[in-house]
């Protein structure tokens, strides 16, 4: 996607897209390009081991295929920074808000 005037959805930890309140403020502000960045460093004690990358493999796959029913598609990347990552999405999409939901716990 191209073009200014996009919003970026970051999925965190919340794969879903019934009843999220990011998802929803970005569709409210007009086209979504939905992000999801992995970065398994930024767990510290908590690095994911096999079952958990393969929960969340089947979670992103179905996250990815909700988005696309809703027109959109799940971007993910793989980085040791997810600043890094969210910044390069704005630079090539050119979106001007991002969204995502609080972390709790």
């Amino acid at each position: 996607m191209s073009g200014g005037g996009c919003s970026i959805v970051w999925f965190r930890r919340d794969l879903r897209v019934e009843d999220n309140p990011a998802l929803a403020a970005g569709v409210r502000a007009g086209a979504v390009v939905a992000v999801y960045t992995w970065v398994p460093e930024e767990e510290g004690h908590f690095y994911p081991g096999r079952v958990s990358r393969w929960w969340l493999k089947q979670s992103l796959a179905h996250l990815d295929s909700s988005l696309r029913s809703l027109g959109t598609c799940l971007i993910t990347k793989r980085s040791t920074d997810s600043v890094s990552s969210l910044l390069e999405v704005v630079k090539s999409t050119g979106a001007t808000q991002l969204f995502f939901n609080h972390l709790y716990g």
